[in-house]
């Protein structure tokens, strides 16, 4: 085992102007009841990744088991106020939003939840009626600390971030999907909510080579890390490794700085490569390890 004062170890970063410091790495989990598996890490490596590597910021649902049972054992232990917990509301509903928090909540054996995400915002419906209001009252009560939104719709999350002056927005971006910085980042300016990324290997597609259109090798997991916290507006992104050995290559990467302009304009091409390539398919939010690398889809 690695001795914890020598293994490398991230800086925390301000998400937003939420006062959350967290770590540009957030540690997230496929849910089990996907019967997909999930990454292969346990609640012992959750504990690691915070004391090991620094990670403090996790995405979790109580459907997450492993990862819920590390994070719990960490707010246990008196780490709860060096933690970032990040968990979501999946249903649109309002009486549904404070469900969810509920469960998490009591899984999590915590009385707050630091970010707490609307998930899958699909539709301007999805924020109507008694949802969006239900999520305000958590925050108003302190059990949140900073309220927001999941979604891939670029156009709807721009005017939806701007309308509920949301303090936390997670998108996708990664080298084959750039159009968050057009569409979101550049609009949003500097005034903008925290953004944490996600899909940053596109579900392991990006470490795929692409030969036939010039590209013998693929990217890196860490390298799709990099690049993602390589511009200014992204404050996290989301990893799913699948061994802690993964996890240290990820943290090791990611302690390396954003690619140099080089090697950027190269994974941007690569990238666009492998937009060209897509052909449909299941896709599974959290899955972008390496165990996901034939997954297929999206649009730019």
């Amino acid at each position: 085992m690695p001795d914890p004062a020598t293994a490398p170890r991230l800086a925390g970063r301000p998400l937003g102007a939420t006062g959350l410091h967290v770590s540009p790495l957030a540690l997230a989990a496929l849910s089990m009841a996907s019967g997909l598996g999930g990454p292969g890490l346990h609640a012992d490596d959750v504990e690691r990744a915070y004391h090991e590597h620094g990670v403090n910021t996790f995405l979790v649902t109580r459907q997450m088991k492993q990862q819920t049972e590390g994070v719990r054992r960490l707010a246990r232990s008196g780490r709860r106020d060096d933690l970032v917990i990040v968990s979501m509301a999946s249903l649109p509903i309002g009486w549904s939003v404070r469900r969810a928090w509920e469960k998490n909540a009591a899984a999590l054996g915590v009385e707050r939840i630091d970010v707490f995400l609307l998930g899958w915002v699909r539709w301007r419906c999805y924020v109507t009626g008694r949802t969006w209001p239900a999520m305000r009252r958590l925050q108003e009560e302190g059990k949140v600390r900073a309220i927001g939104f999941s979604c891939h719709d670029r156009p709807l999350a721009l005017d939806l971030a701007r309308e509920l002056a949301v303090d936390v927005l997670m998108i996708r971006y990664n080298a084959a999907h750039r159009g968050a910085e057009r569409q979101l980042f550049e609009p949003l300016g500097p005034r903008r909510p925290g953004i944490l990324a996600y899909t940053a290997t596109r579900w392991g597609m990006l470490m795929k080579p692409q030969p036939e259109r010039g590209f013998p090798s693929g990217m890196t997991a860490p390298e799709c890390y990099r690049f993602a916290l390589g511009h200014p507006a992204v404050d996290a992104v989301l990893c799913a490794p699948c061994s802690p050995g993964e996890l240290r290559e990820d943290v090791a990467g990611v302690r390396l700085g954003a690619l140099d302009p080089v090697r950027d304009a190269e994974v941007r091409r690569f990238g666009d490569a492998v937009h060209a390539a897509s052909r449909g398919g299941y896709r599974w939010m959290f899955a972008e390890g390496r165990v996901a690398a034939a997954a297929q889809g999206e649009a730019k």
